[in-house]
């Protein structure tokens, strides 16, 4: 929480410390002289990323250090040299002005003892919280050590929510005040690990949410080593809260936020540095699917790259998920360092949209297209990436047909029978009971019904609605002449309806937005005989 509303405080050099001080109610200071007199020695070369308005950094010079301090901000410069001559430690620090990443351009390898970061990596962006760590290991000594103090959202559920709760007005008001914000550290132990470094948790404060670590570099076994943005290992246990996600995938898909994985590299199995690498979108459900379908059956690295939260064939359609996505995602990946092979394995329904020769052109990376389904994945390897037919085509069995139906009829359904249920309540369960029939009639005989579209294949399906309708007027509900013909101009528009947009459901046919033009004049039509037919005949 200290380091949100230390954003508004860094307009106000002057006031940053009191208002740090206030913030941290003093625990900070504490563990700030904890540094000092836990790892700060005579004539140590240390270096301070982000060393504000000098308090630390002159409380590591007067313990004997000799200080290299950058900060990017003038005004936090301004006040730290201001803090230095007043402290008479200027011969044993040197202020400079600099962004934190660029430290492996200004400084030499191995030129220091000690790097400390106080409330700094929290203001960085994931990237470049381990492009630093990445450069800290280059500037440290054999035997030099990184400390960390900084803002880490806590694990445990009840600290977690009362973080949640007291940081979310402060990082609103900092925003309002300053359109910046900052990100709290999540899984820094594993960031640490990961970056090279083992780690101890030398003090925590404020229920967790202050903490202070201590790194110190490790080799690294090149067997072993991980991609720069790797973020953990997936697999395809089903879950209360999966089970619910894909519940609302399945349901009402079209209708945003849109589950999402965080983009980034992922491993299944334990893949190493010949295994293959799947590229995928970063739909929740797609990425979920991929995974179950390798579970198991093999090891692989996974670089789901940001689709807008949008299935692969609908996001490389719609330019969500494009070529310049894919070599940004490969590029600061760090893939390229790990792998022995530099080849691409990208889903064949996105190449509607993105441009392999321009991956391999970039990158160097060769491109090859993996099979329709996920599924074919295990047999396309081990055939050495070669396809059969049957990977290649694109097919719609009925499971998929009625998953798709759900999905579809789950938004357009919400349009139809919303307005139904507050301004015509006596037809709500009928449309209902209709539209379920319809569309499951339809997802069941799509491949039989005749024409090459959905606004084609409305015809049949209205009229075998209408003669299910008239056998159930007649045998179960007969009715009146009047009450048929508005039955029948219901059936009529909702068979129109469903045929026409859940052709966008369909791989095989092209997008429902091609019909809206028709459906919208047949739809005119419809309304107008039924309201011109009954006064014609004096049915009303």
């Amino acid at each position: 929480m200290a380091t949100v509303f230390m954003k508004w405080l860094e307009r106000r050099p002057a006031d940053y410390d009191r208002g740090i001080r206030l913030l941290t109610l003093g625990r900070l200071e504490a563990m700030q002289h904890l540094i000092v007199e836990e790892l700060v020695e005579q004539g140590m070369r240390v270096l301070e990323v982000g060393c504000g308005t000098g308090a630390l950094t002159a409380a590591m010079a007067k313990a004997g250090a000799n200080v290299s301090a950058i900060d990017i901000s003038p005004g936090m410069l301004a006040e730290a040299s201001r803090r230095i001559k007043k402290e008479d430690v200027e011969e044993h620090v040197d202020l400079q002005r600099m962004d934190a990443v660029m430290i492996d351009e200004l400084f030499e390898p191995h030129s220091f003892d000690l790097i400390v970061s106080s409330l700094a990596l929290s203001e960085m962006s994931e990237r470049g919280r381990r492009y630093l760590l990445k450069s800290v290991r280059k500037l440290l000594t054999p035997d030099g050590k990184l400390a960390v103090l900084d803002e880490v959202r806590p694990t445990s559920g009840g600290s977690r929510l009362l973080f949640t709760l007291v940081r979310a007005p402060l990082q609103l008001l900092t925003w309002l005040l300053t359109r910046t914000t900052t990100h709290p550290l999540t899984n820094f132990e594993g960031v640490l690990t990961n970056s090279g470094f083992d780690w101890d948790l030398l003090s925590t404060e404020m229920a967790g949410s202050l903490r202070l670590y201590l790194a110190t570099p490790v080799e690294q076994d090149e067997s072993d080593r991980k991609p720069e943005m790797f973020r953990g290992r997936l697999n395809g246990a089903r879950t209360l809260r999966t089970v619910l996600i894909d519940l609302w995938a399945s349901l009402f898909r079209i209708l945003p936020p849109y589950p999402q994985v965080k983009p980034g590299v992922y491993a299944v199995g334990e893949p190493g540095r010949d295994s293959p690498l799947l590229v995928t979108g970063n739909f929740e459900l797609t990425v979920r699917r991929l995974v179950r379908a390798i579970e198991g059956e093999l090891d692989a690295w996974i670089l789901v790259v940001d689709s807008g939260g949008i299935n692969v064939w609908c996001a490389a359609g719609g330019g969500f998920l494009t070529a310049d996505k894919i070599i940004g995602a490969l590029h600061i990946s760090g893939l390229s360092e790990v792998l022995h092979h530099h080849a691409l394995i990208l889903p064949q329904l996105c190449a509607n949209g993105v441009e392999g020769w321009r991956i391999r052109e970039q990158t160097g990376w060769g491109v090859h297209w993996g099979p329709a389904r996920a599924v074919d994945i295990p047999e396309y390897l081990a055939r050495g990436r070669k396809k059969s037919d049957a990977m290649r085509w694109v097919t719609f069995p009925l499971r998929d047909r009625l998953e798709m139906t759900a999905v579809t009829l789950g938004f357009y359904a919400l349009l139809i029978l919303i307005p139904i249920a507050i301004f015509w309540r006596s037809i709500f369960w009928p449309t209902l009971i209709a539209m379920a029939a319809l569309s499951a009639f339809y997802a069941v005989t799509l491949p039989w019904l005749p024409g090459r579209d959905g606004l084609a294949k409305s015809l049949p399906l209205a009229l075998i609605a209408l003669v299910g309708m008239l056998v159930y007027s007649t045998i179960w509900d007969p009715a009146s002449i009047d009450v048929l013909f508005a039955r029948a101009i219901g059936i009529t528009a909702l068979s129109v309806f469903i045929a026409a947009e859940l052709q966008g459901m369909s791989p095989l046919m092209r997008g429902e937005q091609a019909n809206w033009g028709w459906e919208a004049v047949i739809g005119g039509f419809l309304g107008l005989t039924y309201w011109l037919v009954p006064n014609l005949m004096g049915w009303r």
